[in-house]
């Protein structure tokens, strides 16, 4: 997938987190549409397009994580990374297996900025970064066939290249 494309969809699932997710909020507790964007691309993709993503992912998370910028940039980067050698060792084309592992990586992440938090002094709810993380593993079963269908697209037009 060319990169102004990844970067479109991220900015646009930006907007969409911010704009359309807290009114579908269960408990409080709502799914980040772009890191699980960026964990379903990571996954597909391989380690450099995880570095990627996952950088830029978190760099606009920190535009609206006001207590901490910088941690969600950090956090992505390592958890894309872990996503993306989670992916080089399962069949990408079924689902179950990163739904399952999105779940684990996005609980991960949630306690490493509980952690985070807990050195700076400040409190977040962990049971609502916990329900998240389950709430986006819904969004994660639909819509990680779409991110294959759309990366493996140009996967498939770069294999039958003839030289």
């Amino acid at each position: 997938m060319k990169k102004w494309l990844v970067i479109l969809i991220s900015i646009i699932l930006l907007i969409f987190d911010n704009a359309l997710m807290p009114f579908l909020a269960v408990n409080g507790a709502y799914p980040k549409l772009l890191f699980i964007f960026a964990l379903a691309y990571s996954i597909i993709n391989g380690r450099e397009e995880a570095v990627f993503i996952g950088a830029f992912s978190g760099i606009l998370q920190d535009i609206y994580f006001y207590n901490g910028f910088g941690i969600n940039s950090f956090i992505n980067l390592f958890v894309c990374l872990l996503a993306a050698i989670i992916g080089e060792n399962i069949y990408r084309e079924k689902r179950l297996i990163p739904v399952i592992s999105s779940i684990f990586i996005y609980i991960l992440k949630v306690f490493i900025i509980f952690i985070v938090f807990k050195i700076l002094g400040k409190t977040i709810d962990i049971k609502i970064g916990i329900f998240s993380a389950l709430y986006g593993s819904i969004f994660m079963l639909f819509g990680y066939n779409y991110v294959f269908k759309l990366c493996n697209n140009e996967y498939e037009k770069n294999q039958w290249r003839f030289k």
